[in-house]
Parts: structure tokens; sequence; C-alpha cells
């Protein structure tokens, strides 16, 4: 079910309510990383969905050590509550 929901919310998606959430979350993100990860869920979504987890090795590349960390620890979290 929430696989679905997530789903239709990409579309909607933007670079500006990233950087709005990570700061909910006080992770703050300059507008580089805001498009890197606005590009990475755009393309890699469906699979990571899926559940795999492949495309987080490029995403490791293209950030800091410390933001890689929380938005793992992130999706961690978030992985067990809906997928």
């Amino acid at each position: 079910m929430y696989k679905e929901l997530i789903k239709s919310y990409i579309p909607k998606l933007t670079p500006k309510l990233i950087k709005e959430y990570g700061k909910k979350l006080n992770i703050s993100l300059t507008d580089s990383e805001t498009i890197i990860l606005y590009q990475f869920i755009m393309k890699n979504y469906s699979e990571i969905l899926e559940g795999n987890e492949t495309s987080f090795i490029e995403l490791k590349k293209k950030l800091s050590p410390t933001l890689y960390t929380q938005l793992i620890k992130l999706y961690n979290e978030n992985k067990t509550k809906y997928l």
C-alpha cells in the first residue's frame, strides 16, 4: 500500500520539497546536494522501492560522509516503517 502512495507522490516531488523536508529533520542541505538528491530519487526510486539498494553506492560518491550517513539512517528508519 505504501509503495503505491510513494509512487504517486514522486511526480510531485521538487528540490524545494526535499530541502524543506531536510530542514524539518535538522538535515542541512546545500542547493547542489538538494539537486543531487532530487536527481537520485527521480532516477532510482522504483528500484529502491523494490529492495534494490545498489544505487546508493553512486550516491555515496557524490555526498559528504556525514550527509550520506544521515540519509542512510533516515532511509533505514523509513524502510522499516513503510516498505
